[in-house]
């Protein structure tokens, strides 16, 4: 199944699946069945240039406690700030070059800072360098009526220019996606079992 999140990061999704293929024993894209995430990952790396990969995702990679984070974030270019259950006013924040890039709510609606009317040390701001984030985060998670967009912190797309991040290892699901031609990708999802590759699903898509 085709996963898709409400981020800019990655190629768009194609809509038509042609053929699911799955490999189960031995290599594939040099990532071989058994081997441990941190040296997929470090292949993964390796096909940003040999295949254009340019986004991982990574799955369930879902916190509660922002204080933990301060060396994580700056490793991950799509950030999901909500509280549980889910909500519109849930926050989308998108980096690229080690700065804030976008921020969207889950409704759609796109803001150039969050939230709005505070103060520049207690919001997050389109251009704001990714290292003052999470002094920005604790401070927004310190006023009462957004604390509880902290309750559901997810650090989904890998900036794989940074190093390996080793709270991956517990993820149970990478994917990743590249062109294959003309109007044709293949998504490739990786599945960890006890932080080592358990199968590879590759799933090609076209749009006609």
């Amino acid at each position: 199944m085709l996963s898709v999140e409400p981020t800019k990061a990655g190629p768009d999704p194609m809509p038509y699946r042609i053929i699911r293929d799955s490999v189960k024993t031995g290599t594939y894209l040099d990532i071989t069945i058994g081997e441990e995430a941190l040296i997929t990952y470090d292949k993964i790396q390796a096909l940003q240039t040999t295949k254009s990969v340019s986004y991982l995702n990574i799955v369930s990679n879902i916190f509660a406690d922002l204080t933990a984070l301060k060396e994580q974030l700056p490793l991950y270019q799509y950030i999901l700030l909500d509280q549980k259950p889910g909500s519109d006013s849930g926050v989308q924040i998108t980096i690229e070059n080690q700065r804030v890039k976008s921020i969207y709510l889950n409704s759609g609606r796109q803001l150039t800072q969050w939230p709005e009317g505070q103060k520049a040390n207690s919001s997050v701001r389109v251009g704001d360098a990714v290292l003052d984030l999470y002094d920005k985060l604790i401070n927004v998670r310190n006023v009462d009526r957004y604390s509880n967009k902290f309750e559901y912190i997810s650090l989904l797309t890998k900036n794989l220019s940074t190093k390996f991040d080793k709270v991956m290892s517990r993820s149970p699901q990478w994917y990743f996606g590249y062109s294959t031609g003309q109007d044709q990708m293949d998504q490739i999802q990786v599945h960890f079992e006890a932080g080592k590759v358990s199968k590879i699903y590759i799933d090609h898509y076209s749009k006609y």
